[in-house]
């Protein structure tokens, strides 16, 4: 520990000599000891100018500020510190320090006695924090039912000592434990409390001064209450007021007032109930001595309509007081849930659209993947018919010479030919149906002459050079033919004839050639016969 607190010191005294903007660094020094050595922190923090601090740098310093002081026992007075770093986190999203702003806030309502705000300050706060497992998280639960049960909110104060003791280590069920049987007391479940009380007396080394005095005071008032043994009642008070001091157990002398009333004592009822009063300001205890020894004054003057009008005036008084206490917290917590609903609704709109967005992009990559896929397939396909294409024309070239130096028989070389011939042109078709144009042409085919719309130059172009790239194979064996027969193949020519093979109609052909008419492409098709071999011709057009 001294080693801890000399590291502190150190670290202040640079603080205090580094001069002008305090960063980050030396806040987040003192919030690692905030714990541990609260009023070193206090120190280190008086040598910070916070005029000079801006952004995170100044939520930080009011969240050790506030903690500090409170840790400190200091009174805190005013949430305008704190503001700062609710202002600055604000509630839109998990994070520790924010979660700590809000439990400060709340702290601060605590202090101020503001039941209402401190509540709704924990919510924030349990809701903020990423990790169900920090000390804070969990002193909100034991926050939430103290200031439930000030609001007289029994079954939401043992909903709230209930979570505070399932998430406490073992050692730190003392505090759960009290405010259980406190709970229970409420809800008027003697039995219940009394157990769990009796139960933490044997843990009298363990219990500070306050829990220890509580556990007495509750024993006595169980016993006073609900068993009416006022001499085991006037035990437990006693003994606290032996434990305590005379000046520290102002409650005790009221309960010792009270017992002495039921046991018809008046003068030493009055004794007590003044003495419970002297030099001690808290308000309901003020409040109930003074309305006991306002009905002992009535008693003694024998005034029973008097004492009836009060009687029914502090009822009624009590049970508006009950309901508006009882609608300003409901309200909040009202408030609190809807907002966890709107946000949980949110969340899963959030999530929704993240899944769709994650399936279309998941789509998109499939789709991408297949049509990479399917060009790599097509690809593939294509460079694998060039290779046979290049192949059938080497053969195509070695038959040629064979014919030319007369070493095969004409007739079995010229079958051969033809079979490759063949296969070039189904290969070329093949390869011209991949593109485009393929598909176009076919549903040109498919309608009447008249309706084709007519092809622009540009795209007739386009046309041609597709077809010769396509039927370079075959276009290259027609030229070679159209010479061994001493004559010559025209561009328009070429086309006509891998039109023709490829089987559209004369008015699509037509079309795609810009003859005038279907009889110039018939024409054309009859001026063949003499450029091209008749077995070549065949081949072409069936």
């Amino acid at each position: 520990m001294n080693r801890r607190i000399a590291l502190l010191l150190v670290v202040v005294t640079l603080c205090m000599g580094c001069g002008g903007r305090i960063g980050m660094r030396q806040l987040q020094a003192l919030e690692a000891q905030l714990d541990s050595v609260p009023h070193l922190v206090r120190q280190g923090l008086d040598s910070i100018p916070f005029a000079t601090l801006r952004g995170e740098a100044r939520a930080l310093y009011a969240i050790l500020r506030t903690q500090a002081d409170y840790k400190c026992y200091v009174p805190l007075t005013t949430d305008t510190l704190i503001r700062y770093a609710t202002d600055y986190y604000n509630t839109n999203r998990k994070n520790y320090r924010a979660a700590m702003a809000w439990y400060s806030l709340g702290c601060v309502y605590s202090d101020m006695k503001d039941d209402a705000s401190a509540v709704e300050a924990y919510l924030q706060a349990q809701r903020l924090f990423p990790d169900t497992t920090v000390l804070y998280y969990q002193l909100c639960y034991q926050n939430l039912g103290q200031h439930y049960m000030n609001k007289k909110m029994p079954d939401e104060a043992l909903e709230a000592y209930v979570a505070y003791h399932n998430v406490v280590d073992e050692c730190d069920h003392l505090y759960a434990d009290i405010g259980l049987a406190q709970a229970y007391i409420y809800k008027k479940q003697p039995e219940r409390a009394r157990e769990i009380l009796q139960g933490l007396l044997q843990y009298r080394a363990e219990m500070d001064t306050l829990s220890f005095g509580t556990v007495l005071f509750d024993l006595g008032k169980i016993e006073y209450t609900f068993s009416k043994d006022y001499d085991k009642a006037e035990f437990y008070f006693d003994q606290l007021i032996a434990f305590y001091g005379a000046d520290k157990v102002n409650t005790s002398y009221w309960f010792k007032g009270s017992i002495a009333e039921s046991r018809e004592n008046s003068d030493t009822a009055k004794f007590y109930y003044q003495k419970a009063m002297q030099g001690y300001d808290e308000i309901y205890l003020q409040y109930n001595c003074a309305r006991s020894l306002l009905y002992l004054t009535l008693d003694s003057t024998a005034q029973p309509e008097l004492y009836g009008y009060i009687k029914r005036f502090e009822q009624t008084g009590d049970s508006i007081k009950r309901i508006e206490r009882r609608s300003e917290i409901d309200q909040i917590r009202t408030a609190h849930q809807m907002e966890l609903q709107q946000r949980e609704l949110a969340e899963r709109h959030r999530a929704f659209i993240y899944i769709i967005v994650f399936a279309i992009v998941c789509l998109l990559a499939v789709i991408i993947i297949g049509i990479l896929l399917f060009e790599y397939r097509r690809k593939q396909y294509y460079l694998r018919l060039q290779r046979e294409l290049q192949r059938n024309q080497a053969r195509i070239y070695k038959m040629y010479q064979s014919i030319e130096e007369k070493r095969d028989n004409g007739s079995l070389t010229r079958e051969k030919m033809l079979e490759i011939y063949r296969d070039n042109l189904s290969k070329n078709i093949a390869l011209f149906k991949e593109e485009r144009w393929a598909v176009r042409l076919q549903q040109l085919s498919e309608q009447r002459s008249k309706d084709i719309p007519p092809f622009t130059i540009k795209e007739r172009e386009q046309l041609a050079d597709v077809l010769e790239h396509c039927f370079i194979n075959v276009i290259t064996n027609l030229r070679d033919e159209a010479t061994r027969q001493k004559s010559r193949l025209s561009a328009e020519d070429i086309h006509l004839c891998l039109l023709l093979s490829l089987g559209y109609s004369i008015g699509v052909i037509r079309e795609c050639l810009a003859a005038s008419s279907d009889d110039v492409v018939r024409k054309r098709r009859v001026r063949l016969v003499g450029k091209l071999p008749e077995d070549i011709l065949l081949l072409l057009f069936g």
